[in-house]
């Protein structure tokens, strides 16, 4: 100490205290010309200063200039030093010498309370701006589960309200969705939700709902005279809680909530990362920009809301209008402390994502100047003071562990690239579907999940199979399921200890007969038949080009591109799927290791794996030999899923996982992924040119070689009864020439003998 009274310590500062400071100055700083609304938080500090590179005790450089101009929240940081301060919002920005003739009208750099406490101000630039609706979507979602992140409607004296579901609740007898109150509106309006590009209905809106409550109320302790803590919540009553997860789009599973109290609820949260999903928006990223922001006054009473969210970074713009009624995750990062919490909800390296707020409103605020920069900033409250209020418990175990299958960069990546490089008509005709049966390449580039859809809702083909049909109960029934993997990699007994890829060495042997002899022989109860689903669509393309049409020929070939992606899947080939199976009541060693490769993996290294593909395409000369029939186009797929298991056991990927669960899985099998990858575009390739082949597409007129209807195909993949899913009991229903002799392929007839009666029996 080398004076007395000791310069101040503002880091000691509580969020107790700087609430006692505004609440005291609350007339004063109201009533200053300019200021438009206050909050608490840390100090920021503009990205000029000195001290946005360097700690306080770090000698400042004399040279270095200060800042002049506007602070705002465009050009600001914040540091592990900043102070806690009470943050005063302004539309005006004036610099001290325009105070000179009244300096009353400046705001306080500090606030003294008669304790003798002292807390520092900020003062913030924030220009408004209108929203921007020329922009706003609202995703139309495909999953046959509905959950948080949904959009959810209704009709409203001949306007419609638009909203986000956040999630469900339950009140230990009912269960509901959670939303804004201004969206459900008042008791017993019908809510609605966008399914497949349709509208269905989902729920009524409760009479439990909430506006405002005293601050007082809501924080014991804490000084807010004469402000209401706004809520904005309201319950939707769902129909049939059959239809409905408690997975938030994009979030996965939900893992332990924050229950944020006076006696948790600190400063540390301000600049921590945040994300949501929105029905508007998508994907969303922020961070906490300031607690307790007074956005309003009417009538001598403030309103407040809990939290104020700011884009990420400068290039997210934010929220959009639509996302009322979004939940916002805090993201928990791993730590040496929190290594074995939640790791059921955790991918490799990526923070728990815990629920703490939900969204009711917005701000659009720019920043003046050159750079003209608009940030649309979120307004949100606690999720766990809406619960408490409504007396319900946030539910997180509802149709929860939805099945997992090979990634959508797979998927989508097989599909785009498998367009390039096909000869004559057919060429030029995947070429102008490359779109239709895939996702643009920059949206397969992106490190987020793809959420597209075109127009009246089109599915690209490739992503049909996992987002229309394979799901709950909505559109098949989930009976698609076991048409998207084969697991061949089990001993049989009754067959010399073989494995089914050993025994499909002699392509006699790939008829659904002998693969349900095999399953029950080793007592797999989940008989995949995915060679028999490729030779299924073979069939469809082959009779759609005899016919010149074009448009179920698109149809059939973008759909069967998701499951030959399927096969060139490790993972998709072994009981090994999700782990090793331990015993009944055991869950399997390496559990989450399906998501952690096919999903986490192939997304965070979306980039990189493009370029490489591209790269290993380009050096890969030759294509697999052109089936001529369903058959030889089953003995494709399995001769494809034998060479993926070679060149990735899925045993290895199992022991890496389950030895090191944040291991770099990109660095031990990025280079063996990106190979079995383009294994799978070139025996795609084959497969549509050997259905195309023969069904003599070579007729087909070049004034019918166009991009293909959407309508069309919706109408196809919207249609129980085309290209039905089958069981391997059922699917020889659906397969051509299945008793003929397979001389392509080198099979010989097939034996009708009584095991076929016996296992439907």
């Amino acid at each position: 100490m080398d004076t007395f009274p000791p310069s101040r310590n503002y880091s000691l500062l509580t969020l107790k205290d700087l609430l006692d400071a505004r609440d005291h100055y609350h007339v004063h700083l109201t009533h200053l010309r300019n200021v438009v609304g206050t909050a608490v938080g840390r100090y920021l500090i503009r990205d000029e200063d000195w001290y946005a590179k360097h700690r306080p005790n770090d000698k400042d450089h004399k040279h270095h200039p200060k800042p002049a101009g506007a602070r705002t929240l465009f050009n600001s940081v914040v540091r592990d030093w900043s102070w806690p301060c009470v943050l005063v919002f302004v539309n005006e920005w004036q610099p001290r010498t325009a105070f000179g003739k009244d300096p009353d009208l400046m705001v306080p750099r500090a606030l003294f309370l008669p304790d003798g406490r002292v807390v520092p101000t900020c003062t913030v630039l924030t220009q408004n701006q209108s929203p921007d609706t020329t922009g706003q979507q609202h995703l139309s979602f495909s999953n046959s589960f509905i959950g948080g992140g949904y959009v959810t409607f209704a009709d409203v004296q001949g306007r419609v309200h638009v909203g986000s579901i956040g999630c469900l609740v339950t009140d230990g007898d009912l269960t509901y969705a959670l939303t804004n109150r201004h969206v459900v509106g008042s008791p017993g309006r019908e809510l609605f939700t966008v399914f497949s590009g349709k509208r269905v209905p989902i729920g009524i809106s409760d009479e439990k709902q909430l506006t405002s409550r005293p601050f007082g109320k809501m924080y014991r302790g804490w000084a807010g005279e004469n402000v209401q803590l706004h809520l904005d919540a309201g319950l939707i009553r769902i129909h049939d809680i059959a239809d409905w997860t408690t997975q938030v789009a994009g979030m996965g599973p939900l893992a332990d909530w924050l229950d944020l109290t006076t006696d948790n609820l600190t400063l540390d949260l301000i600049d921590t990362r945040v994300r949501a999903f929105g029905a508007a928006s998508g994907e969303l990223f922020g961070k906490i920009a300031a607690l307790f922001y007074r956005y309003s006054a009417a009538g001598g009473t403030d309103y407040v809301t809990d939290f104020l969210i700011r884009p990420q970074s400068l290039d997210q713009q934010g929220t959009l209008r639509g996302d009322s009624g979004t939940l916002w995750f805090w993201e928990e990062q791993p730590s040496s402390n929190n290594k074995g919490r939640h790791r059921k909800h955790m991918s490799a390296q990526e923070p728990v994502l815990r629920p703490f707020a939900m969204q009711w409103g917005g701000h659009t605020w720019i920043e003046d100047g050159q750079c003209k920069r608009t940030g649309r900033f979120a307004l949100a409250t606690s999720l766990s003071t809406i619960c408490r209020e409504l007396d319900v418990t946030l539910l997180r175990d509802w149709n929860t562990g939805l099945p997992e299958y090979w990634g959508p960069v797979g998927h989508y990546t097989i599909g785009f690239f498998a367009c390039d490089k096909l000869p004559a008509n057919l060429g030029k005709l995947m070429k102008l579907n490359q779109e239709i049966v895939s996702y643009p390449l920059d949206s397969i580039r992106s490190k987020t999940k793809i959420n597209e859809r075109g127009p009246g809702g089109f599915v690209p083909l490739a992503d049909v199979p996992d987002r229309l049909w394979a799901h709950g109960k909505m559109i098949r029934g989930g009976a698609d399921k076991p048409n998207h993997f084969a697991d061949m990699d089990q001993k049989d007994p009754q067959h010399g200890g073989k494995t089914l890829l050993q025994l499909c060495i002699d392509p006699s042997n790939i008829t659904p007969d002998f693969w349900l002899e095999y399953y029950k022989n080793v007592g797999d109860g989940g008989r995949g038949l995915l060679p028999f689903r490729v030779w299924q669509f073979f069939d469809e393309m082959t009779d759609a080009a005899s016919h010149k049409d074009v448009n179920r020929y698109v149809a059939a070939a973008g759909i069967c591109a998701h499951y030959v992606g399927d096969a060139c899947q490790p993972l998709h080939c072994s009981y090994l799927h999700d782990g090793e199976p331990q015993g009944k009541g055991k869950p399997p060693r390496g559990k989450g290791v399906h998501s952690a490769y096919e999903e986490a993996m192939l997304r965070q290294n979306a980039p990189e794996l493009l370029t490489r593909l591209q790269t290993q395409l380009n050096k890969n000369n030759g294509t697999p030999s052109i089936p001529k029939d369903g058959h030889a186009a089953a003995v494709a797929i399995v001769d494809l899923m034998r060479r993926t298991f070679t060149t990735i056991p899925p045993m290895e990927i199992v022991d890496a996982y389950a030895s090191n669960a944040d291991a770099d899985l990109w660095a031990q099998f990025g280079d063996r992924t990106i190979r079995v990858l383009a294994d799978g575009v070139q025996t795609l390739r084959a497969v549509w040119m050997g259905a195309w082949n023969t069904g003599n597409g070579k007729a087909v007129p070049a004034t019918r070689i166009k991009e293909a209807d959407p309508k069309t195909l919706i109408r196809l993949y919207m249609r129980k009864t085309w290209a039905p899913s089958k069981t391997l009991r059922t699917v020889s229903s659906v397969l051509n020439g299945l008793s003929s002799v397979h001389s392509t392929s080198g099979a010989v007839p097939q034996k009708r003998t009584g095991k076929k009666s016996r296992a439907k029996k």
